[in-house]
């Protein structure tokens, strides 16, 4: 990717111009360029995204702009419903794909995808997965359902379940520590150790994928992951700690290849408003052989 980002005041002498105008004398983009970041949404003013290119922006106010040139068009991917039932909506989201909006596009994510595809719907969110990983994700499709998956997933009232592919073989185990941002790391990543900013304790549950659990599956080291936190990069991070980094995971150390080898598996949880006890599934399909 080659993001490129901006943030500026505007000044009270530009307080006459376009948008787009505006972001061709503030950044290095041509107008053609910020039209498009306009459009794709990687333009925010007073950090809410506007499109509009004829908008005129107050002298004090904010502006940030993201463009990405290589951006891949717009997805038209069909998005696999695992479960769905009048309050929520279960998806298997393809590996590659952003769960929601991101600096430079929000029209390349997941949920502009299914806003696309099921514009009946207005979807509440409350976990996310990495753009490379693929798997589980619930949405809310009614209020009492975003309630009480709100509360589910804020309790950490769930099973959540991970398979993923690592280079070596790993025994069963827990590991408990702390992640955070690691300052000043370019791209930016998480850690266990070093300058942390903001570091946050977190548990993850790991073991060997049984015979069962990977038939059909490309052969190699799999395990499973459980969760009982939710920080970002976290199985990543915490395999990185014990030395067993991912396949194709260059952020944290795996070896290369042409995927990152994480997918969100299973997950259990009482549904959010019937209060059944629930277990969703989405088979690892990119990783059959």
């Amino acid at each position: 990717m080659t993001l490129r980002k901006w943030t500026f005041t505007v000044d009270p002498e530009d307080a006459e111009l376009r948008l787009d105008q505006l972001i061709a004398k503030r950044t290095e983009l041509s107008r053609r360029s910020a039209r498009e970041a306009l459009k794709l949404g990687g333009v925010q003013v007073d950090r809410k995204r506007v499109k509009v290119a004829g908008k005129v922006v107050k002298p004090g106010t904010e502006v940030r702009v993201a463009f990405d040139p290589d951006l891949p068009p717009v997805p038209d991917t069909a998005i696999p419903v695992v479960f769905e039932d009048a309050w929520i909506l279960a998806v298997d989201k393809p590996a590659g794909i952003a769960t929601q909006g991101t600096w430079a596009s929000d029209r390349h994510d997941l949920l502009a995808l299914l806003k696309t595809q099921r514009p009946d719907l207005k979807l509440a969110l409350h976990h996310r997965l990495d753009q490379g990983t693929s798997g589980l994700l619930v949405l809310a499709k009614d209020p009492k359902a975003n309630a009480g998956l709100a509360a589910a997933f804020a309790s950490r009232d769930l099973v959540k379940l991970y398979l993923a592919r690592i280079s070596e073989p790993l025994e069963a185990c827990t590991v408990e520590e702390a992640i955070g941002r690691i300052r000043g790391a370019d791209p930016g990543r998480f850690g266990c150790r070093g300058d942390l900013m903001d570091p946050k304790s977190a548990r993850t549950d790991f073991r060997p994928a049984t015979a069962e659990e990977t038939a059909g599956l490309v052969p190699g080291h799999w395990i499973v992951a459980r969760i009982h936190t939710g920080r970002t990069h976290q199985i990543r991070v915490h395999l990185q700690h014990l030395g067993r980094p991912i396949l194709g995971d260059a952020l944290y150390g795996g070896a290369a290849s042409d995927r990152l080898w994480l997918h969100a598996w299973r997950l259990g949880l009482k549904h959010p408003v019937t209060q059944e006890a629930l277990l969703l599934e989405a088979p690892p399909i990119r990783f059959r052989r």
